[in-house]
């Protein structure tokens, strides 16, 4: 009997040591921290990076366009166009960090104000009289000016536009575009901005604090400059019903659809805190699962897979997919009110935070 005794106190004790570990019910995630441990991974993996890669593409447009204005044949031609592209592309990494130096600095009117007007910029070559950065010149100025002067409708810009006084205006806009790409740099890099963007004094959820700046500039630039400016208005569902395949981006280059995909897997990698090399930090996906929040976690993940799914299907130009077949685009528009209504609704209730963007379209 004692033996039997003993041996079932051994396989007890066993039994006992094989069980996983009860979670210790006082140990809780510091959401405070994890917020400022986001702040910190964004900033020093993300939002510095994609500047530091903005501004280093900036100088090679702006060398580029200096390259052929030495020396104008068909190649330096090519190669300005790809600067210019990879600029714009790398652009729309950068954009959707919407508060802080970006804003402050007037980035987006003076880089991606579009469409752009095509009198305007001949009226400026042609008479040398215009204020780079003043609010009458902006449409006329940035990536979209480039790409008019770059190409035309039929994608072939001989060589023989190409005048001193056009290839000067064009040295003008880069010159410009690196300006503004380097001051906003610097301001990231030595400003002030960032110390209290990943500070402890901005760990809450109030509208100055990081994350409400994060989501407030998510749901801002995402409603309005990616859904509606891209693809909206275009298509006719922010312009009255009427298409305007004319005021998508890149309308001459005829890449519009590129840009698009650049800004939503730029997004998707903004939400699963994933860097420029890859690397996976504290994001606003692992927030909303600390909060109780799963589902919406992988809501928000499984939307942007449909939507980058379904521009992937787009033509090349959007300008020509809403000739060819308008439906795709309200798809498209569709699947990004869904996470509109997600960013505005759900998210910022669930994590406390109040939307100071108003907007009148039944969001």
């Amino acid at each position: 009997m004692k033996c039997s005794l003993l041996a079932l106190l051994v396989c007890f004790l066993i039994s006992c040591e094989t069980q996983p570990e009860t979670p210790d019910p006082n140990t809780m995630v510091d959401l405070a921290e994890l917020r400022q441990e986001i702040a910190i991974h964004l900033t020093n993996n993300l939002i510095v990076p994609a500047y530091q890669d903005l501004s280093e593409k900036s100088v090679a447009l702006n060398q580029a366009a200096s390259a052929f204005s030495t020396d104008i044949n068909e190649e330096k031609l090519n190669d300005l166009k790809i600067a210019h592209q990879a600029f714009w592309n790398c652009w729309q990494k950068t954009s959707l960090y919407y508060f802080g130096p970006i804003v402050n600095n007037g980035l987006r009117a003076g880089i991606n104000t579009y469409p752009t007007d095509p009198e305007k910029i001949e009226a400026n070559i042609l008479t040398g009289t215009y204020q780079i950065g003043s609010l009458g010149n902006l449409d006329a100025e940035g990536l979209p000016a480039l790409d008019y002067l770059l190409n035309n409708e039929d994608g072939i810009m001989p060589l023989g536009e190409f005048t001193q006084e056009r290839l000067d205006y064009i040295a003008t806009l880069t010159t410009a575009i690196l300006e503004q790409v380097q001051n906003a740099e610097a301001d990231w890099n030595n400003g002030s901005f960032k110390d209290n963007f990943t500070g402890t004094d901005a760990t809450g959820t109030d509208v100055g604090s990081a994350m409400g700046l994060i989501v407030n500039g998510i749901d801002l630039h995402f409603q309005r400059f990616v859904r509606d400016g891209k693809v909206a208005i275009p298509a006719g569902l922010r312009s009255a019903g009427v298409a305007r395949p004319h005021s998508v981006e890149a309308r001459y280059g005829k890449y519009s659809t590129s840009l698009l995909l650049s800004s939503l897997n730029a997004y998707k990698d903004y939400f699963n805190g994933k860097s420029i090399i890859r690397n996976d930090g504290p994001c606003i996906l692992e927030y909303l699962r600390q909060i109780d929040q799963p589902v919406l976690a992988d809501q928000i993940d499984n939307h942007f897979t449909i939507l980058i799914d379904k521009v992937e299907l787009l033509d090349a130009s959007i300008a020509d997919q809403i000739e060819i077949d308008n439906e795709a685009l309200v798809e498209v528009f569709l699947s990004m009110q869904d996470l509109v209504a997600i960013f505005k609704s759900d998210m910022a209730s669930v994590m406390g935070i109040s939307i100071t963007n108003q907007d009148n379209d039944g969001d």
